[in-house]
């Protein structure tokens, strides 16, 4: 409008204009500044709840008082003041123009295409080092081992180690992926979907420190050092772990806040959480829920099934699994409002198609409808 455009915005422009109709409609109506004007008005009359004689009475009062009484200067007055005010409306206007534009492209336009399957989950992982470079791990590949260098499980070499510095890295698994990590004490870790876990080249001093987000079992190796045993802690967003030499699983996603389930397989351990310490025992389930830390006799092999590549539902409610499922399928999902509470009771390899885990659950007398739209795949559970 005010002719100040550059050469590569005039591209730009003129390249998004020819991607749509839509876009070609929104940019005329922009620069016909009446119906700018209207538009705005009429925006700023809802937004205020207002009737469209009061907003122009305030209008008026506003931005019309410094006008001459002489019609003739009032006209030069209203014209001034419409060119100084165009800026702030053609601001406005880009935004509601903009968010117009998402909404009729990404809601209204674009359709959902019906898929048939999703692949599981296979070894997938990325480690990023503390100078921020990033190593792709091997899909061929299901773990790595730290020692004097890091090395895939079968000794081929990935990088070498200080052995002096001590160096913070972090693996992490996409949605869909898993991988393992033996840590430079012989401590093993399993880390299932969507998980991330930081920890050092090798461990110095009185404590071993990891820091988790996600799902992981750990298989802690005791460590002794001058007849002393040095602890092993776990730190996740709402409590830490101690363990001495155990085996255990912890759940503990980000999108999951105010659910961090600790389940002890063997050993024991000492959950930390707001000054609070809870003791617990193999067959025992540690829960922290944000506020409190309680704990319960559990059947473990239900939590560490997916260890061994097995989904167990044991009366689990529908959306809880659905949350295991998406992670491992990598798919969002919505549940109709007319599908009543249902409960899982299923065993299945994580190894099948997620069209072959839903037939499974489809005895439990729900539908399914599996799209994809954009990059992202959709599940939508019906009666």
């Amino acid at each position: 409008m005010a002719g100040t455009i550059s050469d590569q915005e005039l591209l730009f422009l003129e390249k998004w204009v020819a991607e749509s109709p839509l876009h070609a409609e929104l940019l005329k109506r922009a620069e016909d500044e009446e119906i700018v004007l209207e538009d705005i008005r009429d925006w700023l009359a809802l937004r205020n709840g207002e009737r469209n004689g009061a907003w122009d009475e305030r209008l008026k009062s506003k931005t019309l008082y410094k006008i001459h009484a002489d019609s003739k200067k009032s006209q030069i007055y209203r014209m001034s003041i419409f060119r100084q005010l165009l800026p702030y409306v053609a601001v406005l206007l880009t935004i509601l123009t903009f968010i117009f534009i998402y909404y009729r492209s990404h809601v209204l336009t674009e359709h959902y295409v019906e898929i048939h399957d999703l692949a599981p989950g296979t070894n997938k992982a990325l480690i990023t080092l503390s100078d921020g470079s990033v190593i792709e791990l091997s899909d061929d590949q299901d773990g790595v081992v730290l020692g004097e260098e890091l090395t895939y499980e079968d000794g081929t070499s990935i990088i070498r180690l200080s052995e002096e510095e001590v160096v913070y890295s972090t693996i992490q698994t996409p949605r869909g992926g898993q991988y393992q990590i033996t840590l430079a004490d012989g401590t093993k870790v399993w880390l299932n979907a969507e998980t991330k876990l930081t920890y050092p080249s090798h461990f110095t001093g009185g404590l071993r420190t990891v820091e988790l987000e996600g799902e992981a079992y750990f298989e802690v190796k005791p460590f002794t050092t001058q007849d002393h045993r040095i602890p092993f802690l776990v730190k996740t967003a709402q409590q830490e772990i101690e363990v001495l030499g155990t085996q255990f699983n912890i759940k503990a996603y980000a999108d999951e806040e105010g659910d961090t389930r600790t389940t002890l397989v063997k050993g024991a351990v000492l959950l930390h959480a707001a000054g609070n310490v809870l003791p617990l025992m193999p067959g025992e389930q540690g829960l922290n829920d944000g506020r409190t830390l309680s704990k319960k006799k559990v059947d473990i092999s239900s939590y560490i099934a997916w260890k061994d590549n097995r989904f167990m539902f044991e009366e689990l409610e529908l959306r809880e699994a659905l949350k295991i499922l998406s992670r491992w399928y990598d798919f969002d999902f919505q549940i109709d409002q007319t599908v009543k509470h249902t409960y899982l009771y299923a065993s299945i390899s994580r190894g099948k198609s997620l069209k072959e885990v839903l037939r499974i659950i489809e005895s439990s007398g729900i539908k399914f409808r599996l799209e994809r739209l954009g990059d992202r795949n959709k599940l939508t559970i019906f009666n």
